[in-house]
Order: structure tokens, then C-alpha cells, then sequence
């Protein structure tokens, strides 16, 4: 028997916008067709395409797995279009990060990124379910588990795109993504070197076991190509995808609200009707009969993933979004040796979105969507949405509301990220200029700006290099522990992006002393890690002003230290000394005052210290034993850890006429937003003075690290974020 003949265009305009009629139309005409138009015979059916891609000895990847020749043969190799040893050889080189047990040690941080995500979208009402909802994890903790350097990163979307439309066939849009593929194929020939890739990410391990001789080096750039691509697109389409059905289908939205055991149903009945792989192909190794019709040795067969997953034959009603069905039966992830490796995050990163929505979201409504063009992924460009919140959070969310309006009043300087590049491991440099008809204010060394990011992401960084009037530096180290600021800043601020950022404010200037000139003193300035950024830029103001002074940079290793590339060629290099860890001449060293230092210091000295704590810690304790005064010693303070709980005690909100209780796991800052008292914040730790507040009456208990201890003494400011009270009432001028 002959394959009826279907003489369609699979890849046209039309198809791709409305393609389920097409699937209809397909399986009415058998579970084998042949598509002339393309030369390839294609499965239609679940049960012959969930029978090709079990028997991988019959319908073959390694020749491709495109839908025309160019396609298979310009993508060959990789994971999915390999077979036998070469497949477990790759399969076994990728798979470890992504098995369930490894991703245990990201399922907390994942929930937390989402449902920081959640609270933002619910703050700002509408937004686009695919641009501000579905791409955010992908785009944040994916990307970063990926490993690949700033400009890696940028581009993953643009070629994870162009390799799913050469997938298809070279029609308008395949031609088009060829010069994206090769600009990738260029990136990771370069992965090779030293250090490109992050320390202990997904691409970095596969570099490490070419080095240990469990891969070659062959096999590593169809490694790394498999993270790139196939990590992004899927998992934007189904999630896109789950909105969606969600917000159209109200009932089933609320029974996983009242029945959060259908998690796994909804994100695989999600990944069903979406399927965001439309087809790939595979090759017959000898002659094949398929429901009574015989396909030749070596044809190209389409295995219609997406019209399997909607057979009338195997699932009831299929065109209808229903959170019960049975989850093991939908073709979304494949089946048999070539199933999708990272199903498991996959899934991992949908379920914890849910999660974070059931706590949060009473109802989704959506706009008119849109759907985007490939070749062979199946998803929405775009999905006009608002969450309506549930009404137990919505007086918080209110609060936090008129905290972020009470806060950005005073942020009146609107920037424009002129400019970013990577100054060390992990590390961005990113160059802030005024936004058209907008003008900087004036700032000096030492300085911090906070960075509005979102209604409850507001993050300090320092004012780094040489200080200008036409533009501001920042330097932000990626924290693996992000609370969403850096990893924030790294995935989203990218040139052109418009912010608010507020005035700078400076509670670590260089004092009078050591810029007007101190013939007797020297001015040291002593840096831990990313604390060199507010110390450069008073290295800069020292050397402008013709001062004496010192800077010793520590770090663990060279190519963490912000700017160390680019020491010998600053006008004061000469002041610059750096101390490695990884340094065999002074790993024997217990201290870290430099000896000549510490024999010449004198009462005229002045020592300003940034980075972590233990570091300042131990510099400050051998500077007062060398004899410098406390009176002389300056710090700046990064992620202190200040514990915020104590006694419960009453605060009163003098102008705002509230009295609220301040319970002992609270801090003020909290107990005043509960009560709908916006308090302007920023790190809540401590360490920025955003929230110090004018004390009326009462005794506070200081343990903010911006105060000196003699403003502390008199008592005028409280830091609302992390002081306490040692009175039973407290009274502020808020």
C-alpha cells in the first residue's frame, strides 16, 4: 500500500500561526503520509510515532534530523541527531547535572527567583506572560547553570532560535539563521581557553572531563551546543503555553489551586498541547513496513510530534486543556534512548512556578496572544496577561505598593545603560549615562547609588573608577546565592536598557584630611574583592589631587580582581599592590598589614577598608595594634549578616498617626509596611542608611554598620531595617 499524498506546505506562514487543522488533517488521512512537497514520508499518529522512536535501530538520527538535506547535514552530530556510542558518549557527558538528584541543589533557589518574579508581575499588573513571565527563569537561573561568558549569554535566544529554524527546512527563515549558527559555532570554538567558561557550571564541567580523558575533545562542542540550544526555546514555549491554557480555562486553574497534587498534570498536559518541538526526522535503516505502507531503505521520515500528541485515538476531547489526564502517554519530552535530557528541569522550573502562583494568584486574565514564526518550535511570541492577587496577600502587596511609590518619588535620575563589559570572573562593569534631556548630580568617591530593579529589588553597588560628571560606573559580582539583584543585573541590564537609580549618597567619603593634603600622613586603602570598586574611585580623587596613598588589592585569584587586567596601565599603578591567595610567597603570611606598613604607621595615617567582613575584620585589628587610632580607620560594609529579632516593643509613627507592634521575628521596617507606612529601603541589611529614621522618643538598640559609634551615642537615627528598640515604645518621625 502507497502513502496517501499530501501536498501542503508544512512550513508555511499559515501552518505555523494555525497548525492543529493541519494535524487534523494529516491523521485523517492515515498514520502515514508522504509530503511531496519535501520528499519525506511523515508519522502522524501516536501509536506509529511512539513505535519510531523507540525502535532507534530502524529510523536512525545520525543523518539528521531536519526535514530537508541541508538541515541534516549542517546540524549533524549533535545529541539528538547521533546514534549509538557516539549518542551514549554525549547522553552521558550532559546528563548528570540534570537528573532529578542534582537539581535538588537548585529547586529552592529556582522557587525563590519565581515567586520574587510573581510578586513583581503582581505590583505592576499587565505585562507579557512570554517577554516578563516564561523567559525569566531560562534567562536567569538556566543561563547561569549553563556557564557561558557575558557574551555568550546574550545571544542564547538568538541562536537557540536559528537552530530550531534550520531544523525545519531552509525556507525564508532557515536561510536567514545560518549566520547566527556560525557566529555561535565561532563563540564556542573560543570555550577552549582558560577560565572563558564559569567555574562550576554546566559548560566548565564538560571542558573538565576533556581534560580527565572522559571525552573527547571532538564529542565537547556538540556538548556544549546541546546546553545552548535546546535549553531555552522548549521551556519558553510550554510555559507560555501553561499560561495560557490556565488563563483560559478558569476551572482548571482553580481546581490545581484547590488540588496542588496536579502539578505533574498541568505541566505535562501543558507540554502536551504545546509540544514545542513541531517535528524532527529520522532516516530508515532498511526497508520498513508502517500500518501497510512500505518505506524504502535511507527516506526521510517526519515524525509529527505535535499532531501525536493531539490523536483522538489516545486521548479524549485532545484539543481540551485538562489537568488530569494520564502523563505518562503525551510525546511533548519523545520516548525511548532519544527522550529529552532536560525534562527534569524542565519540569522542575514549571512546577515551581505554579507553586509560587497558587500562593499568590486568585485569577489570570490574558489579552489577544500571538504567535511566534520557527520552523520548528511551536509557541507564542507574545501573551498580553494580568494576575489578580489573592485577597489574603493583597493588603501586603498594597503596602509594598506605596513603599516602591515612596521610594522612587526621591529616585529622579533616569539612566540609560550606555555600556557593559566583563572586568573580571563574574564580574560586569556597567557604564550609566542620563537619559536624553536628563542630567547626573554630582558625586564623589566613595559613593553608592541604589538601583531600582523592581518593586522589591532595590540594590546598592559603589561608584567605581574615575568619578565624571556625564556618566556613573558600577561593578557587580555575580552572587551564586543571588536574591535576584546581581544575577538581575547580569541577565537583564544590557546597553539601552532604561532605570531609575537614585542620588548618589556617600556614607564613606574620603575625609577633609586626606584630599586638601597631609604632608605628614599617608592615605591606605585596602581592598577585599569586589570591595576595590568605591576604593578605585578614591585612588582616582587621591591621584588627582596629589596625595600620598597606597592600595592593596586581595583576592583569591587574579582574575577575580575587578580591573586587574587593567592596573599597569592606570596613571598610579605604582600605588598598586596585589596580594593572591593562590600566591606561593605569601601563602606562609598570618597577617595582612603589609610589615613596612606596620612598623612606619603613624597617628596621620588614615585607612579606609572595603570587602567582606572577616577580611575588615582582621586588617582593622592589626591596624590598632600597629598604632593606628579607631578615629582613623573607615569601612564599607558588603551582605552584612545582622540579626534583626529580638524583644517585641511598640513603634510609633508620629506623623503617619500609627502604632504598631513590633513582634520579635519582625523588624520595625516590616511591622511599619504592615501597617501601610511606607518606609523608603533598599538593602535591608544594614549597611545602605535608605531607612534611617529621626528618633522623637525611647532608647534605640543600633545594629546598622552605617552609623559611627558617636552618632550612635546620641541617639538622632534609627535604622529601620535592623535596630531595635531597648525601650518598650519607640516613637520616629515618619
Amino acid at each position: 500500500m502507497q502513502a496517501i499524498e499530501y501536498k501542503g506546505d508544512f512550513y508555511s506562514d499559515a501552518a505555523i500561526e494555525n497548525p492543529w487543522p493541519v494535524y487534523a488533517a494529516l491523521r485523517g488521512m492515515g498514520p502515514v503520509v508522504y509530503l511531496s512537497r519535501l520528499q519525506n514520508f511523515a508519522l502522524t499518529q501516536h501509536s506509529e510515532v511512539q513505535m519510531a522512536l523507540r525502535d532507534d535501530e530502524t529510523f536512525i538520527s545520525s543523518q539528521g534530523v531536519a526535514a530537508d538535506q541541508f538541515g541534516c547535514e549542517f546540524l549533524q552530530g549533535n545529541t539528538v541527531a547521533s546514534d549509538a556510542e557516539r549518542h551514549t558518549l554525549l547522553r552521558k557527558a550532559m546528563a548528570p547535572p540534570l537528573l532529578p538528584g542534582a537539581l535538588k541543589e537548585v529547586e529552592q533557589s529556582i522557587l525563590d527567583t519565581v515567586r520574587e518574579l510573581i510578586d513583581r508581575l503582581l505590583v505592576e499588573g499587565e505585562f507579557d506572560a512570554i517577554a516578563d513571565l516564561s523567559r525569566y527563569l531560562p534567562l536567569t537561573i538556566v543561563r547561569e547553570l549553563v556557564g557561558l561568558p557575558d557574551f555568550g549569554q546574550e545571544r542564547m535566544l538568538k541562536w537557540a532560535s536559528a537552530a530550531f529554524n534550520v531544523l525545519g527546512v531552509q525556507n525564508e527563515r532557515g536561510v536567514a539563521a545560518l549566520d547566527a549558527i556560525a557566529e555561535m559555532r565561532e563563540f564556542i570554538a573560543t570555550t577552549d581557553s582558560p577560565g572563558i567558561l564559569k567555574e562550576g557550571s554546566w559548560t566548565a564541567r564538560i571542558q573538565e572531563l576533556v581534560k580527565c580523558d572522559h571525552l573527547s575533545a571532538e564529542l565537547a562542542p556538540f556538548a556544549i551546543r546541546d546546553y545552548i540550544n535546546p535549553s531555552l526555546d522548549t521551556t519558553i514555549a510550554a510555559t507560555g503555553e501553561l499560561i495560557f491554557q490556565l488563563g483560559k480555562n478558569q476551572q482548571q486553574w482553580q481546581m490545581l489551586r484547590d488540588n496542588p497534587h496536579y502539578l505533574t498534570g498541568a505541566v505535562n498536559e501543558a507540554v502536551r498541547l504545546s509540544t514545542p518541538i513541531r517535528s524532527f526526522s529520522r532516516h530508515t535503516s532498511k526497508d520498513v513496513e508502517v500500518a501497510g505502507v512500505k518505506i524504502p531503505r535511507g527516506s526521510r521520515v517526519m515524525l509529527l510530534f505535535a499532531s501525536a500528541n493531539r490523536d483522538e485515538k489516545v486521548f479524549a476531547n485532545p484539543d481540551c486543556f485538562d489537568i488530569t489526564r494520564n502523563t505518562r502517554l503525551h510525546l511533548g519530552f519523545g520516548s525511548g534512548v532519544h527522550m529529552c535530557v532536560g525534562m527534569h528541569l524542565a519540569q522542575l522550573e514549571m512546577k515551581s512556578l505554579l507553586q509560587a502562583m497558587i500562593e499568590r494568584v486568585d485569577t489570570i486574565e490574558l489579552g489577544m496572544p500571538t504567535r511566534a514564526m520557527n520552523n520548528t518550535i511551536s509557541a507564542f511570541a507574545t501573551i498580553p496577561c494580568r494576575f489578580t492577587p489573592l485577597q489574603t496577600i493583597s493588603l501586603e502587596q498594597t503596602a509594598k505598593k506605596n513603599a516602591v511609590a515612596e521610594i522612587t518619588k526621591n529616585a529622579q535620575l533616569e539612566v540609560t545603560v550606555a555600556n557593559r563589559r566583563v572586568i573580571a570572573d563574574a564580574t560586569l562593569l556597567l557604564t550609566l549615562a542620563p537619559q536624553p534631556g536628563k542630567q547626573l548630580v554630582p558625586a564623589e568617591a566613595g559613593a553608592h547609588i541604589d538601583l531600582y530593579l523592581g518593586p522589591d529589588l532595590v540594590r546598592q553597588y559603589s561608584l567605581t573608577g574615575r568619578i565624571q560628571p556625564d556618566q556613573y560606573q558600577i561593578a557587580v559580582k555575580l552572587d551564586k546565592k543571588s536574591r535576584g539583584g546581581s544575577s538581575y543585573v547580569h541577565n537583564s541590564l544590557h546597553i539601552g536598557v532604561n532605570l531609575l537609580i537614585g542620588k548618589p549618597r556617600n556614607h564613606f567619603a574620603l575625609q577633609p584630611s586626606s584630599i586638601e593634603g597631609n604632608p605628614s600622613g599617608t592615605v591606605y586603602l585596602f581592598a577585599g574583592g569586589i570591595g576595590l570598586t568605591p576604593l578605585l574611585a578614591m585612588a582616582w580623587e587621591l591621584h588627582l589631587n596629589v596625595q600620598p596613598f597606597e592600595l592593596h588589592v586581595f583576592s583569591r585569584t587574579g582574575a577575580a580582581i575587578p580591573f586587574g587586567d587593567e592596573f599597569d596601565c592606570l596613571p598610579f599603578a605604582h600605588n598598586i599592590t596585589v596580594h593572591l591567595d593562590n600566591d606561593k610567597s605569601t601563602q606562609q603570611k598570618k597577617t595582612l598589614l603589609p610589615g613596612k606598613i606596620a612598623n612606619d604607621i603613624s597617628g596621620a595615617d588614615q585607612l579606609y577598608l572595603c570587602g567582606p567582613a572577616g577580611f575588615m575584620e582582621a586588617v582593622q585589628g592589626e591596624a590598632l595594634q600597629a598604632g593606628l587610632t579607631a578615629e582613623h580607620i573607615y569601612t564599607e560594609h558588603f551582605n552584612a549578616e545582622i540579626d534583626s529579632q529580638g524583644d517585641t516593643f511598640t513603634v510609633v509613627a508620629k506623623r503617619s498617626g500609627v502604632s504598631v507592634e513590633v513582634l520579635a521575628h519582625m523588624s520595625i521596617l516590616e511591622a511599619l509596611e504592615s501597617a501601610g507606612v511606607a518606609v523608603p529601603s533598599a538593602c535591608q541589611n544594614g549597611v545602605c542608611g535608605s531607612c534611617l529614621l529621626p528618633v522623637l522618643a525611647g532608647k534605640p538598640e543600633h545594629r546598622d554598620l552605617v552609623q559611627t559609634d558617636v552618632e550612635k551615642s546620641q541617639n538622632e537615627f534609627i535604622a529601620a531595617c535592623c535596630s531595635r528598640s531597648q525601650t518598650s515604645t519607640l516613637e520616629l518621625d515618619i
